[in-house]
């Protein structure tokens, strides 16, 4: 009687084991160069830096300019008023 051996079929997925498939050669990945410098944070504007000690935003105070003899009125919430579009 003639003795049959069962092999496997060769796998080319990354995920099999190289061991496991007979005459597989390892792969050798190349190392890129990059072509860009490695970024860095950004560092706001110095005038868009926040002091250290103000925590705190200011009040906005709406006010007439001083020539102007009538008044008006927002009819506005808090909410619409601070909103920025």
């Amino acid at each position: 009687m003639a003795t049959m051996h069962a092999s496997r079929p060769s796998v080319s997925s990354p995920l099999a084991n190289p061991t496991q498939t007979p005459g597989a050669t390892a792969r050798i990945t190349p190392q890129r160069a990059y072509s860009f410098p490695r970024s860095s944070a950004l560092r706001p504007f110095p005038s868009v830096v926040p002091a250290p000690g103000a925590g705190k935003k200011p009040v906005k105070i709406i006010q007439p300019p001083a020539n102007q003899r009538g008044s008006f009125v927002l009819n506005l919430t808090q909410a619409e008023l601070g909103r920025q579009e």
